[in-house]
This record gives C-alpha cells, sequence and structure tokens, in this order.
C-alpha cells in the first residue's frame, strides 16, 4: 500500500515525497487563494468597512442619546421636585378634608345615637303598656277561668243542685203568687 507522505517500516516511519501529489496539492492550495483573494476577500472588506461605518454611526448617535439622556434627567429631576411640592400640598388638602368629614361624621353618628335612643325608649315605653295590657288581659281570663272551675265544681255537688232547685221552685212559687213587676225580676235572675 502506497502512503502518499510515507511508509510504515518495521515499526520505523520512512518519510519520502511523493512529488506529483505534492505538486497537484500545491496546485489546488494555490486556486484557493487565489478565488478567496479575487472574490471572497473584497466583499468580506467592504461588509467590514460598512461594519464600522454603522458602528462609528452607533457611537455617534450613543453620544447624541447620552446628551439627550442627560437633559432628559435633568427634565426628570425638575419634574420630580414640583412633584413633590403638588403632592406635600394635595397631601395638606387632603389632611384637612379628611378632618372635616371626620368632624361631620361624629356629628352626624351623634345626632343618629340620640334619634336611636329616642325611638328605642319609646319602643320600649310603648312594649311595657302592650305587655301590661297582655297580662291583664290574661289574668282576667285566669281569673274567670279559675272562677268558672270554681263555681262548677260547686254547682256539681248534690247539695249545690238540690238548693238550687229549691230556689228554683220557691222562685216559681212566689212568682205564682205575686203580680207581674216580681215576675219580671224572677225571670231576670234566671236569664
Amino acid at each position: 500500500m502506497n502512503h502518499p507522505i510515507g511508509v510504515l517500516a518495521e515499526g520505523i516511519y520512512d518519510i519520502t515525497i511523493d512529488w506529483p501529489v505534492f505538486i497537484s496539492q500545491l496546485f489546488g492550495f494555490a486556486v484557493i487563494v487565489f478565488v478567496f483573494v479575487k472574490w471572497i476577500v473584497p466583499p468580506v472588506k467592504s461588509l467590514m468597512e460598512r461594519s464600522q461605518e454603522t458602528v462609528r454611526k452607533q457611537l455617534e448617535e450613543s453620544e447624541e442619546a447620552t446628551t439627550k439622556l442627560a437633559e432628559a434627567k435633568q427634565a426628570y429631576d425638575s419634574a420630580l421636585a414640583q412633584a413633590q411640592a403638588e403632592l406635600e400640598v394635595l397631601r395638606a388638602d387632603a389632611r384637612a378634608d379628611a378632618e372635616f368629614i371626620i368632624a361631620q361624621m361624629r356629628d352626624a353618628a351623634a345626632a343618629e345615637v340620640d334619634r336611636v335612643r329616642k325611638q328605642g325608649r319609646a319602643q320600649i315605653l310603648q312594649l311595657r303598656r302592650q305587655m301590661i295590657r297582655d297580662l291583664e288581659t290574661d289574668l282576667a281570663a285566669a281569673m274567670l277561668e279559675l272562677t268558672e272551675e270554681k263555681v262548677r265544681d260547686q254547682v256539681s255537688t248534690p247539695r249545690a243542685k238540690s238548693e238550687s232547685i229549691e230556689k228554683f221552685l220557691e222562685d216559681l212559687e212566689a212568682l205564682a203568687n205575686s203580680g207581674p213587676g216580681a215576675r219580671s225580676e224572677v225571670r231576670s235572675r234566671w236569664n
């Protein structure tokens, strides 16, 4: 097997030059260098010049931007100082308005408390009167019920029934023996 640069001979390199291959490679390298110089370097060079011009313009624009930034910072600082002064004025006005509103709300709350207290007292008095009326009614009903129960117990006994019958008979007898005035009196007692 032929190697263009050398042959391996029993572990030691034997370097020999194969001239036709070397010359063809040298010619190929010269062609590549010519192509680079003729067609690749000029566009790359013009591209680099354009890039340098762009960088120079950007540096100029950067310097202008730095100047404008300094001016803008001064304007910002001035506007900030003015805004802080206006803010202090607004805070003072807001504090005064807040104190006025708080005073008004306290007055309104005090008036509302008085109104609610008066209304509550009136409702308590009305409820008290109603409760007294209800208790009086309940007491009267309980008294009537108790009285009715006691009367029924007394009337339901045999002795009370016989006394009632005897009284009725006496009244009938008196009615039969008496005149028209006594009859109306007896009728009114049994009705």
